[in-house]
């Protein structure tokens, strides 16, 4: 299992009402913003559960990211959605690491060479931090209550890709992996 350290505890991230009034001037959906109010809370949920452990976490980052990982949705549903919400978190003048969470949060993280098969540009798009890997993680189970199994988000993203294909493997690695630190007690 690999734990990038990458993420400063003295960055200051967005507070809660500037991440929700950022969605809401972007006149972000309603369900979009549901859905990542629910996913900031099973990241958080799951980030106390791990900093337990004596394992370093920056909260306030999980909590910016995991509310903005969507705000893309504003002007896309599709794939792009990443990408045009990086875009808009830069604008903004927010710090990259969050810019970073739309850009790689979709499914487990997508290769270059994956992503110009989707039609994105030729870059890797892949959660390299804990923090990025927990908000990917919280996005894939907070589709409904209760949270999803891996086999229901396999099946979810089965409708997209094969299932064979390593964005897959990706998912089944990155949820094995934050449930190791999860039942490590």
């Amino acid at each position: 299992m690999t734990i990038s350290r990458g993420i400063s505890q003295m960055t200051t991230f967005p507070n809660y009402i500037t991440c929700i009034q950022l969605l809401l001037r972007y006149s972000t959906p309603s369900n979009v913003i549901s859905h990542s109010i629910q996913t900031a809370q099973t990241a958080l949920r799951v980030a106390k559960r791990i900093k337990a452990q004596k394992i370093s976490i920056n909260c306030d980052f999980i909590l910016a990211g995991a509310l903005l990982h969507d705000i893309g949705r504003c002007k896309s549903h599709r794939i792009d959605h990443g990408i045009i919400g990086a875009r808009l978190i830069r604008k903004e003048g927010f710090p990259e690491e969050v810019a970073k969470i739309a850009e790689n949060h979709l499914f487990a993280g997508i290769t270059k060479h994956e992503a110009v098969k989707l039609g994105l540009p030729f870059q890797n798009y892949l959660p390299v931090t804990l923090e990025e890997k927990i908000i990917t993680y919280a996005d894939n189970v907070s589709k409904k209550e209760p949270i999803l199994s891996i086999d229901e988000i396999i099946d979810r993203y089965s409708k997209h890709l094969i299932r064979s294909h390593p964005i897959l493997k990706r998912v089944r690695r990155l949820h094995a992996e934050i449930e190791v630190l999860l039942n490590n007690k």
